[in-house]
């Protein structure tokens, strides 16, 4: 192996890791520190948990294609 793919290993790791921090470690989105009515309350918490999925998903996948670029530097 050439110093370039071992660079090019230690990004992708090191990109890998930073995605699983970032995904188990991200604030999650709450609206219940401000006063709403009760059908004000609902819609907002579906929002965030709306809002909670998609940043979970989004880490999920580029998770997935730092996988992806690594598996395919050994094909």
């Amino acid at each position: 192996m050439t110093a370039q793919n071992l660079l090019n290993i230690a990004g992708l790791l090191t990109g890998m890791t930073g995605a699983y921090i970032m995904f188990y470690f991200s604030p999650k989105v709450d609206s219940g520190t401000w006063l709403y009515l009760a059908a004000e309350a609902e819609k907002i918490k579906r929002r965030d948990r709306r809002k909670n999925k998609m940043i979970r998903n989004g880490m999920l996948l580029l998770f997935a294609g730092f996988l992806l670029q690594l598996i395919a530097l050994f094909l």
